[in-house]
């Protein structure tokens, strides 16, 4: 049996018309919309609610580098604490300028982890690592749900700034003939 490919039989543009016209209906009568005016108020509503979850979303990735910033240091306060455990136990002397030397990038870090936690308590913030990285963690999986809900408000907003396109031009070409009219009349 042979197909026919209704773009041949009837002008693509009036199916096209037709089916973004539906389109549209389906859309308004879903949404209790009636004139214009609440079309337009959808669409600054829908606007608003997306750039309020971009903010909250933005809002996570900062507070997520700094918890990971903390985290950061803490690694490496614990990772070279022993070396510098090992370095005051040490007697002056020789064997303790080599073991400095040797060891200098780990001392080096150790101190600027010990800073940068003086100064984190020195603030008035705890330093609780298992609390950070079990808040980074939600905030992560919190950020990830707002990212596919943020991608699908997306995709529902281009749907209805095309439909409302739709809707201007319709109601335009509504407008049309009564202009021809009362310009024909002159």
């Amino acid at each position: 049996m042979k197909t026919i490919n209704l773009r041949y039989c009837y002008p693509y543009g009036k199916i096209k018309n037709l089916k973004e016209s539906a389109a549209l209906f389906n859309f308004l009568n879903g949404n209790h919309i009636t004139s214009m005016e609440q079309l337009y108020e959808k669409v600054a509503a829908m606007n608003k609610e997306y750039y309020a979850l971009r903010g909250k979303i933005v809002t996570a990735e900062r507070r997520i580098k700094v918890l990971d910033e903390h985290l950061s240091m803490w690694e490496k306060y614990e990772r070279n604490k022993g070396t510098r455990r090992q370095f005051d136990k040490m007697k002056p002397g020789k064997k303790k300028e080599q073991f400095e030397q040797k060891h200098s990038a780990e001392l080096a870090l150790y101190e600027a982890a010990v800073r940068y936690l003086e100064k984190l308590k020195a603030t008035g913030e705890e330093v609780t690592p298992k609390k950070w990285q079990a808040e980074a963690d939600r905030l992560k999986a919190e950020k990830s749900v707002q990212y596919q809900k943020m991608k699908s408000m997306r995709e529902d907003i281009k749907a209805v700034e095309n439909l409302k396109k739709t809707a201007e031009q319709l109601a335009r070409t509504e407008n049309e003939p009564a202009r021809k009219k009362e310009e024909q009349e002159l």
